[in-house]
């Protein structure tokens, strides 16, 4: 199983081709022609290989900074809530400072009428 140039090769095509050459290639019956023809397209099956996985290092990067990009976006918008639910908050806190110190006023008031 050689790699052609009419289709895409997986990674897993390439290195089940690689280890078939490789058995190939330690055959007692194979002659230094066959040998070297091996060693040749083993040769072209790493270079094969190494241009896959840097194509597809490449692409993992690229979905990474993508989804870098949409936590980042999505870090903001959680912020934002939180600080509006933290003003909503402060909000009730002095509300209910209030209504405490009118609540004493009211009992101050009572106590000296």
């Amino acid at each position: 199983m050689i790699p052609t140039a009419d289709r895409e090769w997986t990674l897993k095509e390439i290195r089940k081709a690689l280890a078939d050459l490789d058995k190939e290639r330690f055959v007692k019956r194979s002659s230094y022609e066959d040998v070297a023809i091996l060693e040749n397209a083993i040769h072209e099956l790493r270079d094969a290989e190494r241009a896959l996985i840097a194509q597809n290092e490449q692409e993992l990067i690229s979905q990474l900074r993508n989804a870098a990009h949409a936590l980042s976006i999505h870090s903001k918008t959680v912020r934002m809530n939180v600080a509006k639910m933290n003003r909503t908050i402060r909000i009730m806190d002095n509300i209910d400072n209030v209504v405490k110190r009118v609540v004493e006023v009211i009992k101050e008031f009572n106590r000296w009428h």
